[in-house]
Formats: C-alpha cells, structure tokens, sequence
C-alpha cells in the first residue's frame, strides 16, 4: 500500500503525461520529468521519494542532478536550462506533437543527453568533453531464465556465495533511456569536467624532473655543467 507522499508522487508524473501528451508511456517517464522540474524550481537535489526513486530507475540520472545542487550556483543550474531550450528550439523548428506543456516534452527529450553526463561521472571519466552513456542494456527475464541452464557458465540462476543460495536476478528499470553521444558546452565543462586542483595535482606528479636520473640522464665527466 502506498503512502500519501507515494500516491502523490505518481499523481504529480501521470499529470506530467498528459501535459506532454505522452499517456502511452510508462508513468516512470512523467515521474522523472517531474523530478527535473521540481530540482529546477527549487535548485536542490531530489529527495524523499525523487531520490528513491532515482537511485532504482536511473542513479545516473541522480547523480547528474546532485552534481548540479552541490554548489547551488545559479550559473550551474543555467547549464540545464540552456540545453532544455535547446532541445525545445530543435523540436518547435520540427514537427513537435501538440501538447499542453512543450517545456515539459523537451525536458523528456533531454533526459538520455543528462543521464549520459551523470553516467561518465560514476565511471570517472577524465575527459568528458566527448561523453556517451553506458548504461548497461535492460536485461529481460528470458535471458536470465536461460542463464545458468545446461550450461557451463553460472548466471543469476546458478548458486553464489558461500550459503550456496540463489541470487535473485535484479529487476530491470523502468525507464528506459536511450543511450546517446553528448559534448559538453564551455559551461558544463567547468560543473562536471575533474576537479582543477585533483588536474595540477597530477600534472605535477607526471613530471619527470631534470638531473641525475631525470630525462637528461647522468652527467659526464668533464661535460657541461
């Protein structure tokens, strides 16, 4: 049974569908542009149910989101609003379907470009200029039937752990994002690009210092000094 605070929550996403006119979509799809929506007024990272919520459906979303409210400047949270507009502008020069609420259909548009940023920061990556998410692809429930099953190779249906009990095959999500390339603007570069300081830090280390067991090698009698 749901809490009042659950029943609102899904209230607030089937409202969601209908304003982009998107009701054939699954409700996880309006809760999460709700989400964005909410984090955007209040220029803060989901909580309660959001959070829950997220860290089931898309953690790389979550991520991506509480990135941006670490700082709560104003000028990290323009970075997200420039890229919805972007995709609003993309989708009105298009064929946009007629909705209630355009914003809130760009803002559907732009969540696989937000989770693949939030994707790269949870894999570490060192340059993400260049950035595609890697979110691993929903497994069905043949596929984990069929693990395990007169084969050599033990799946989530084979025995793990020194119990020797069954693992339980992890639900797929919900939400379903297509995994898409994104390039950083000059602006989102400074929000999620590696710390400055961790950067000169490794920069220093890599350097290989001149003298006697530097690059120049061991001086010679009698060479220069």
């Amino acid at each position: 049974m749901m809490t009042v605070g659950e029943e609102i929550f899904w209230k607030n996403a089937a409202s969601v569908l209908r304003d982009m006119n998107m009701k054939h979509l699954d409700p996880t799809h309006g809760a999460a542009v709700d989400i964005v929506r909410w984090c955007m007024l209040v220029r803060g990272r989901p909580t309660h149910h959001r959070q829950t919520f997220l860290e089931q459906e898309s953690p790389a979303l979550l991520v991506y989101l509480e990135k941006l409210a670490s700082k709560g400047d104003a000028a990290d949270w323009r970075t997200l609003e420039e890229r919805i507009q972007l995709r609003f502008e993309i989708l009105r020069e298009g064929e946009m379907q007629p909705c209630a609420k355009p914003w809130l259909a760009a803002v559907w548009h732009t969540l696989p470009e937000l989770a693949a940023i939030g994707q790269t920061i949870l894999d570490g990556t060192k340059n993400p200029e260049s950035v595609a998410a890697f979110e691993a692809a929903p497994v069905t429930p043949d596929a984990d039937a069929g693990s395990g099953n007169g084969s050599d190779d033990k799946g989530s249906a084979g025995k793990s752990g020194s119990a020797g009990t069954a693992a339980k095959p992890k639900p797929s999500p919900r939400l379903a994002l297509p995994v898409v390339p994104v390039v950083l603007t000059e602006a989102e570069k400074k929000v999620f690009g590696p710390d400055k300081r961790s950067s000169e830090a490794d920069e220093k280390n890599d350097v290989t210092p001149d003298g006697p067991d530097g690059i120049q090698g061991p001086r010679r009698p009698g060479g220069p000094k």
